[in-house]
């Protein structure tokens, strides 16, 4: 087992982390695999580009490559978001499973390829299969622990993870507005947004610059790495108590 000792708090978030990414295509049969896909289109994505909008049509998508963000919006167009998501992973699994899109939007935040799945076909294959739709189903349950983890994140996290979360989704807005991944703010911004302090604030981006993840200038914190940036979010653990009867 890889050893922590002299490495920086950032890289050991890294790797004790307990998010486990599942390749959902690997959980099929080959006969499965092929009837799931059946009809399938693959399309590659421009970082910055949004492949599907809130109330667009009913989809569903294999992440073949990239990273991407799942975000809600509202009418004032403040912005929330839901899951970072990367390679392997299903998109849309509650589609397949008869229900409707939750609403939200996918905003590809790297160069991503998506395979978009034949909404008919893959809904009588998940209805049919006991396989295609027990691998959804495992899918669809790793998903819902990791969005508890980004949920619980912002307020549960230390500073790194913290951070990470504040910085990723400041940068993600801002793409969306300038086709650059940069967190327009200041180490007082970040401070108060997180509940810091500036000095502490300062620590932890020096620690992100040095692993070569953001780099930084004045008022700004540009996101070299939005993979390893979402992997520290993704590494939060949770802690489990027992009640004392």
């Amino acid at each position: 087992m890889l050893g922590t000792e002299g490495l920086d708090h950032a890289d050991q978030l890294m790797i004790k982390g307990d998010f486990k990414e599942i390749d959902f295509l690997s959980l099929l049969s080959d006969r499965s695999r092929r009837r799931l896909l059946a009809g399938a289109k693959r399309t590659a994505y421009r970082a910055g580009d949004v492949p599907h909008c809130a109330g667009g049509p009913q989809s569903a998508a294999i992440v073949e490559h990239g990273l991407i963000r799942i975000y809600w919006n509202d009418p004032d167009g403040r912005q929330a978001t839901i899951a970072f998501m990367s390679s392997s992973e299903l998109v849309g699994g509650t589609t397949l499973m008869g229900e409707q899109w939750a609403g939200a939007s996918v905003q590809a935040v790297v160069d991503t390829t998506l395979l978009w799945l034949d909404v008919d076909a893959a809904r009588r294959a998940a209805a049919t299969e006991i396989g295609v739709g027990a691998a959804v189903a495992t899918h669809l349950a790793a998903q819902v622990k990791n969005l508890s983890r980004t949920i619980a994140v912002r307020s549960l996290g230390n500073v790194s993870q913290t951070l990470a979360f504040d910085i990723l989704e400041r940068a993600c807005r801002r793409q969306l507005e300038n086709g650059r991944l940069e967190a327009k703010a200041t180490h007082s911004d970040l401070a108060d947004s997180i509940g810091s302090s500036r000095e502490v604030v300062g620590r932890a981006l020096k620690d992100l610059r040095v692993l070569g993840i953001v780099e930084t200038l004045p008022g700004v914190v540009r996101v070299n790495d939005p993979g390893r940036l979402a992997g520290i979010v993704r590494g939060f653990e949770f802690q489990v108590t027992q009640s004392v009867a």
